[in-house]
């Protein structure tokens, strides 16, 4: 008759695996953000964090939401995103977007729908829980951007991934309906 302790190093392993599958902290991660010198302005020059400023039209007006147009674009190419308020380059940021065989659709699109703690409903993560995918913002079919790991390369199954304080502000400010243009 095989002994009681046989039967806890099983059970030890799945006490610890539900253990570690909380929700992650978050800590906010040291930002590559850039900004343009000029709008129209086709080099990204990073800056350092206490020399970078954002545009006026970055904030929104103090009697809440403002009715400026805004706008997003995704370059595959570079690695980068663009946010535009009323014309004006307001904030750029890094990136990560569709590995090989996994990639991000490119065209116009538009902010779909937003859910600030969004898990997904396709993928998992290292322990087979599903995927979370915080500040999400749905731009295409199950194509989001959202809060995640920024390697420096294309590495997500097809969302865009932002660092956590860009993905907080781009939550924050884009609405329904705000054009969203994934180009190479």
């Amino acid at each position: 008759m095989p002994s009681l302790l046989c039967k806890w190093p099983p059970l030890l392993t799945v006490i610890f695996l539900i253990g570690c599958a909380q929700t992650p902290s978050r800590p906010a991660p040291e930002s590559a953000e850039t900004t343009f010198g000029a709008v129209g302005q086709q080099e990204f020059e990073p800056q350092s964090e206490s020399s970078r400023t954002e545009s006026p039209a970055a904030q929104p007006e103090a009697s809440g939401r403002d009715n400026k147009p805004r706008s997003l674009t995704i370059k595959l190419g570079t690695q980068q995103f663009i946010y535009s308020v009323n014309g004006e380059i307001a904030r750029t940021g890094p990136i990560s977007s569709g590995a090989v065989g996994y990639p991000t659709p490119t065209g116009k699109f538009a902010v779909l729908g937003k859910e600030k703690d969004k898990v997904s409903s396709r993928y998992t993560n290292q322990l087979g829980m599903q995927a979370w995918m915080p500040y999400a913002i749905q731009f295409h079919g199950h194509y989001f951007l959202h809060e995640g790991w920024l390697p420096g390369y294309p590495d997500s199954h097809g969302c865009v991934r932002l660092g956590e304080k860009d993905a907080r502000f781009l939550f924050e400010q884009m609405q329904l309906g705000d054009p969203v243009d994934v180009v190479d």
